[in-house]
């Protein structure tokens, strides 16, 4: 059983330990409790992976001349952090040793421990954030190097109501902040009616994934004015040019659950200095300015005829 020596401590391991080309310990696992003392006190990283919660043992990772980037924990233990002491069973750091990010749990989901029997032990957390006084339960909490609250994860059974700058706004999935504390992005928990240069919209990301809430779909300026949402209730007439007008509509795909029917995808806006970019999330998108542009409501085209024959043959 190797002994890798770190700057926090020696680490008693399994074989298997990697390590960064000047030497210094990229990856390990500790094999018995190995103390460490840590910018955030002394902690304790996981060792055993005997429980239905815990049955895989991750690494501890380090950065180049081994600064700690990654620590699970053996147990949940109490940190210090930005927002005052809060539960953890992870913890990130920068290169710098500030807290990076913070996990109250971190149990492995598979077949034996599901993600509701992870989050029935998610207890609320009183946090003093930039949206004021918030007592949720979160999945993660990202900071920045100066200690600045960057973005909350909730955990998929929570929302919150966010003072946004168009107004309150009910939030799923997270919540991201500027240095300065102004909400840089959020994800609408619902169809939510936006003001923008185009007349409302209703921003909604059905396609959100919610493993993290560093990056949100409805998305502002630091001076509070609006970079961009994702919608799929809307189509848009947009004049080119050569005077001939082109409809972008939200595009029409198989629905993954029976490969059969269609569902309707969603549209990307940003707008900047008075134009509008339009497309699919991810995708290059048509540009022109907002005078040229005007939102019409989507209604999803009914099936086909013939394919509600072939969808009810035998049926009748």
């Amino acid at each position: 059983m190797p002994t890798i020596t770190t700057p926090y401590g020696p680490v008693e391991a399994l074989p298997g330990a990697e390590f960064h080309p000047d030497g210094s310990v990229r990856s390990c696992i500790p094999a018995i409790a190995c103390p460490l003392i840590t910018p955030l006190g002394v902690l304790v990283p996981q060792f055993t992976a005997n429980t239905q919660r815990k049955r895989h043992l991750p690494a501890m990772l380090f950065y180049p001349g081994g600064r700690l980037r990654n620590l699970p924990l053996e147990e949940q233990t109490v940190v210090p952090t930005p927002l005052g002491l809060l539960p953890a069973e992870q913890v990130t750091f920068f290169e710098s040793g500030a807290l990076k990010r913070l996990f109250p749990l971190n149990g492995t989901l598979s077949g034996f421990w599901t993600q509701e029997d992870e989050a029935a032990l998610a207890a609320p957390l009183a946090l003093d954030t930039p949206l004021g006084p918030v007592e949720t339960a979160v999945i993660s909490l990202n900071f920045s190097g100066q200690g600045g609250l960057r973005s909350l994860t909730l955990w998929p059974s929570r929302t919150l109501e966010v003072p946004c700058p168009l107004g309150a706004v009910t939030a799923r999935i997270g919540v991201s902040f500027y240095d300065s504390g102004a909400i840089r992005s959020l994800e609408p928990a619902a169809p939510t009616a936006v003001t923008t240069a185009l007349g409302p919209l209703m921003a909604f990301d059905a396609d959100a994934v919610g493993i993290s809430g560093d990056s949100n779909s409805l998305r502002f300026r630091e001076n509070g004015s609006l970079l961009g949402l994702v919608t799929a209730a809307h189509a848009f007439d947009v004049v080119q040019e050569n005077g001939r007008v082109r409809r972008i509509e939200p595009p029409l795909r198989r629905n993954p659950c029976d490969g059969q029917s269609l569902e309707v995808g969603p549209l990307a806006l940003e707008f900047a200095s008075g134009r509008v970019s339009i497309g699919r999330p991810g995708q290059p998108k048509i540009s022109a300015a907002v005078t040229d542009v005007t939102a019409v409501p989507f209604h999803q085209p009914l099936p086909s005829m013939q394919r509600l024959c072939t969808m009810g043959a035998g049926a009748w």
